[in-house]
């Protein structure tokens, strides 16, 4: 139970010289106040407080009873006063000094200029307020040229989703909504405009009409694209646009409009450039949230890249890289690896108990979590040991952008550093150590010297380590030998991950240009407490080893010392 604090809004009210003639209850939390501002004009306001109050803001408005809704930006046609954008504002709370904060901002709005670049900016806001408002997503990602899309509709051919007219789009929002889609038969126009739009902004119970519509169009296009649109008259009770307009802010907004035949005569038309008063139709607007790709990679800090990956091994460390570069944009992977995912690996894996439970290939489960969570994403799973696939040439290293191993058996990894040195793509090789006191990321390939067989000592002890040498095995032993595995928690393999996906995406933006070894360091306690000693490499400060070393190289390497890879 939250303890709510109980405040003397009335008093707190009274307390301020800029306030007068307070009306509202003691114990209320509605008031009217009136707000002298420093020009000396007197508005009046209604504040509203709630429970929360510090930590919720009250809500400010005009008394439309007694005044007129000024037309200024952050100002609705309700008189509710827009005062403050939140987003990483922290305010005081003492209360007292926290409504002087909220009279300040609501002052500085009362008194600005009504320039229409300030409604342009908060264009889509306003139009959130329009009434008779529908809403719908958009997948479509958009060109610059007049273009007939699909538009996927609901109940009383309400439109829910607008998307290319392609088979991958529709195979995204197949698997979004996870039903076969077999038939599209509505159709919208997609129409970019051309010249900037410099009037007013929609907002409430004042939405363009039929005829502003035409004008906007009319107005804001080329000729050509008009004479495109033209090609697209059809005789329908349902018409469906998808605009986007550019403002005078710079930002280009997209709205949707649908036109809903009430009456008039059956004819070919394009109704949103062919007024016809003998047409009737309800024009409903669409608000459109996008959730094309390059909307989303934007909003998510991603990037938009036709890179491709290879991983191999998907296991704890691999699953969580996966995930990673699938949410940062990147979107065509092939993963290779053949074993099940197993319920004693499951609380350290990605995809948990509930898809452990299954004993299924860990490539054919990623694949649908992955190509689920982001319909965008194209997984090739293969379930097989990758040294085979090579050998029987299912996988061709040439292909890639980028190889990612994950597989953490230094005697695989040597050979597999070997096969890449062949080629001319670059790979990350990646592993944590027991106990998690740490975790690596090597990068090769990039320049001619430096690799994975760097690493290994004449002693064949691993140079990165941070476990020193030890006659006895780091792993643990449950049920025999098919129960023995190397003990780290979930929290450890993801902390690795983490390093080689900033390490991939940092290539992939090319910001690395070359071979370079990175590491997290963690806690030693319970590696030294089961009889285990560190290596002096693990002494080494943070900074050396987050941000990269090229220390590893060798010149004798009997692998990257005798060849040219470049």
């Amino acid at each position: 139970m939250i303890k709510i604090m109980k405040y003397n809004y009335m008093k707190l009210l009274s307390d301020k010289q800029y306030l007068n003639d307070i009306i509202g209850e003691e114990d209320g939390k509605v008031y009217k106040i009136k707000f002298r501002l420093r020009n000396g004009y007197v508005v009046p306001l209604i504040i509203v407080f709630d429970d929360f109050f510090p930590a919720h803001l009250p809500l400010v408005s005009i008394d439309t009873d007694c005044f007129h809704v000024p037309k200024k930006p952050h100002i609705l046609r309700s008189g509710l006063i827009c005062y403050l954008d939140k987003e990483g504002v922290i305010w005081d709370t003492d209360p007292s000094i926290l409504l002087d904060l909220v009279f300040e901002r609501v002052e500085d709005i009362l008194l600005a200029n009504s320039e229409i670049v300030e409604f342009h900016r908060e264009f889509n806001y306003y139009f959130s307020t329009l009434n008779n408002l529908k809403t719908a997503f958009s997948i479509y990602n958009k060109t610059n040229r007049v273009e007939q899309i699909n538009v996927y509709t609901g109940k009383n051919s309400a439109p829910i989703c607008f998307l290319a007219d392609d088979e991958q789009s529709i195979k995204m929002l197949e698997r979004l909504y996870e039903f076969k889609i077999t038939n599209l038969p509505n159709k919208a126009l997609f129409i970019p405009l051309d010249k900037t739009y410099k009037g007013n902004v929609p907002q409430g119970d004042q939405f363009w009409s039929a005829e502003e519509i035409q004008n906007l169009i009319l107005e804001h296009t080329t000729e050509e694209k008009i004479e495109q649109l033209k090609i697209y008259a059809k005789n329908k009770n349902n018409y469906y646009y998808l605009l986007e307009i550019p403002l005078i802010t710079g930002q280009r907004v997209t709205i949707g409009l649908w036109y809903k035949k009430i009456e008039g005569r059956s004819t070919k038309s394009v109704p949103i450039i062919e007024y016809d008063p003998s047409q009737v139709f309800e024009i409903l607007p669409i608000f459109i949230c996008r959730e094309d790709d390059n909307s989303l990679i934007k909003r998510g800090g991603g990037l938009t890249t036709n890179s491709r990956i290879l991983l191999v091994g998907c296991g704890s460390i691999g699953s969580d890289i996966l995930f990673l570069l699938a949410r940062s944009g990147i979107k065509e992977f092939t993963i290779v690896d053949n074993d099940k995912l197993s319920m004693e690996n499951s609380y350290r894996h990605f995809l948990g108990m509930n898809m452990a439970i299954k004993a299924k290939a860990k490539v054919d489960l990623l694949k649908k979590e992955i190509e689920t969570r982001y319909p965008n994403t194209n997984v090739e799973a293969l379930n097989a040991d990758i040294l085979v696939a090579i050998s029987n040439k299912q996988v061709d290293l040439e292909e890639f952008s980028l190889i990612i191993f994950a597989i953490g058996d230094p005697n695989v990894e040597r050979k597999l550093n070997e096969l890449v040195l062949e080629t001319n793509t670059p790979a990350i090789f990646t592993w944590v150590e027991a106990y998690g006191i740490g975790g690596h990321a090597l990068l090769v390939n990039i320049t001619e010297k430096g690799c994975y067989e760097c690493l290994i000592k004449e002693d064949l002890s691993n140079y990165a380590a941070f476990a020193g040498k030890s006659d006895i095995p780091y792993t643990m032993n449950i049920n025999g030998c098919s129960g023995t595995f190397t003990p780290y928690g979930g929290v450890d393999s993801m902390q690795t991950a983490l390093i080689a996906t900033r390490l991939a995406l940092s290539l992939v933006r090319g910001e690395t240009t070359e071979n370079c070894l990175v590491s997290w360091k963690g806690q030693a306690k319970q590696f030294r407490e089961n009889g285990f000693s560190t290596s002096s490499r693990y002494e080494e400060s943070l900074d050396v080893l987050e941000n990269g070393t090229t220390n590893f190289i060798r010149t004798d390497c009997q692998v990257c010392g005798k060849r040219g890879l470049k």
